[in-house]
C-alpha cells in the first residue's frame, strides 16, 4: 500500500514496518520475495530503500500473491504437483481448477493502483469477467 501510494519515493524498511504494523523480520522477508520477483527494487546506502520496480497500475495482485505465496492454488488439487491424495474420490476436485483459474483471472485484473483506491478498476474488471461468463451461457462448473 505504502509503496503503491508513493511509487517513486524510496521507503526504508523501518518505515514500511511501522506503516504496515508488521514486524521488521516479516517486512524484510516480504521485501526479499518482492525484489526476487522483480516487483520491487532495493537500493543500499543512506538514501537507499525500496520502491516499486514498475508503476503500480502495471503490477497485479496475482503477481504479488505469486511472489509471496508461489503459484495460486486455492486447494491442493490445484497445485502443480497434484499434492492431494484424495483427488481420485473427490466430487469437487474436477471443478477446482476452473474455480482457481477464475480467481486467478480476477486477481490478474486488479492492480496495486486499484487496491489503494487510486483507480476504479476492481469492480469494473470483475463485472467484465462475470459478464463474459454469462454471455457464453455456460456455467464454469457444468
Amino acid at each position: 500500500n505504502r509503496l503503491a501510494k508513493s511509487p517513486v519515493q524510496q521507503q526504508r524498511m523501518e518505515e514500511l514496518a511501522e506503516a504496515t504494523k508488521l514486524g521488521l523480520p516479516t517486512v524484510r522477508k516480504l521485501m526479499r520475495q518482492l525484489v526476487a520477483a522483480g516487483l520491487v527494487r532495493s537500493e543500499r546506502g543512506a538514501k537507499g530503500g525500496y520502491q516499486l520496480a514498475r508503476l503500480p497500475e502495471m503490477i497485479s495482485i496475482a503477481q504479488v500473491v505469486s511472489a509471496v505465496e508461489g503459484p495460486l492454488a486455492i486447494t491442493e488439487c490445484c497445485d502443480d504437483d497434484g499434492g492431494c491424495e484424495l483427488t481420485d474420490g473427490c466430487e469437487v476436485a474436477y471443478h477446482m481448477p476452473t474455480i482457481n483459474e477464475l480467481i486467478a483471472q480476477i486477481l490478474n485484473t486488479i492492480s496495486l493502483t486499484d487496491m489503494v483506491g487510486m483507480g476504479a478498476g476492481v469492480h469494473h474488471n470483475v463485472q467484465t469477467i462475470l459478464s463474459r461468463l454469462t454471455e457464453r451461457n455456460a456455467s464454469p462448473l457444468v
